[in-house]
């Protein structure tokens, strides 16, 4: 008789334990579901060529850092030779030319706030915002609507303080009759 009992002590004690472990399994399966990360595949920038263009230097360096973030990349180093993967062309050479003088210790480019603002100089289009504030000034619709809330939409957002009134003023001054 005492062999039986401690057998269905046994048993009760083994289910109990399976329960827990079932439990356990269960939340844990849970919890996992929880704090799992989606994971999602971010575009890769497009090749920059080395066009001296506004739109195309931001879009560039937005991209990148946004490439950046979702791949949590946070090392400068990292950050300088992943973006000069994606030059080409005339943003080629001015990156071999930077290397060369780096490699002769005339000069140093390890930070990514100090690439950006080396990338900006040489790209940038001397006179960006005058040249934004012109062609905003001399914008006149000469086509449909659509086109005309297009071009103006690039042009004020090339303009970071241009003022809501100003810019209702040149909108509607633009619009033909």
């Amino acid at each position: 008789m005492e062999a039986l009992s401690t057998i269905d002590a046994l048993k009760a004690k083994i289910e109990s334990l399976e329960d827990h472990v079932s439990a356990g399994v269960t939340e844990a399966a849970n919890n996992d579901v929880v704090t799992r990360e989606a994971k999602i595949e971010a575009p890769k920038p497009r090749v920059f060529k080395g066009v001296r263009d506004t739109q195309e230097v931001e879009n560039f360096l937005w991209y990148l850092e946004n490439y950046f973030r979702h791949g949590k990349v946070r090392d400068d180093e990292a950050m300088i030779n992943t973006a000069v993967v994606y030059f080409s062309e005339t943003a080629m050479l001015w990156w071999r030319k930077k290397m060369t003088g780096v490699d002769k210790g005339l000069c140093t480019i390890s930070m990514w706030d100090q690439f950006k603002a080396e990338f900006k100089r040489l790209f940038f289009p001397n006179n960006v915002l005058y040249e934004a504030r012109r062609k905003l000034r001399e914008l006149k619709q000469t086509r449909s609507i659509r086109v005309y809330v297009k071009e103006f939409t690039t042009l004020m957002l090339q303009i970071r303080n241009l003022v809501n009134d100003g810019l209702l003023f040149h909108f509607m001054d633009g619009l033909q009759n």
